[in-house]
């Protein structure tokens, strides 16, 4: 591998590791993790697919589940809504 090479390969690498941090902070927060869920909705055949999906996210940089299950989540998004 040639100095530029590297340089390139550096540069690839910290690209990804910034947008992850940028997603592990987004996420880490409910009002963070509510939005990027409701971006993955279009993505995934279903809404608990796409829950799945970012609650595994978060598993995998924080080392556990933020809800138990899509109806945990459910009923916390529906509490902040309704205002309680």
């Amino acid at each position: 591998m040639t100095i530029s090479q590297h340089h390139i390969a550096v540069q690839v690498e910290n690209e990804r590791l910034r947008k992850e941090n940028e997603l592990m902070r987004q996420i880490a927060s409910t009002d963070g993790f509510y939005e990027y869920y409701f971006k993955q909705i279009t993505k995934y055949p279903s809404r608990i697919d796409a829950f799945n999906h970012v609650n595994e996210l978060y598993e995998k940089y924080f080392g556990s589940k933020r809800y138990k299950n899509y109806w945990s989540f459910k009923r916390t998004v529906n509490r902040k809504l309704s205002g309680v």
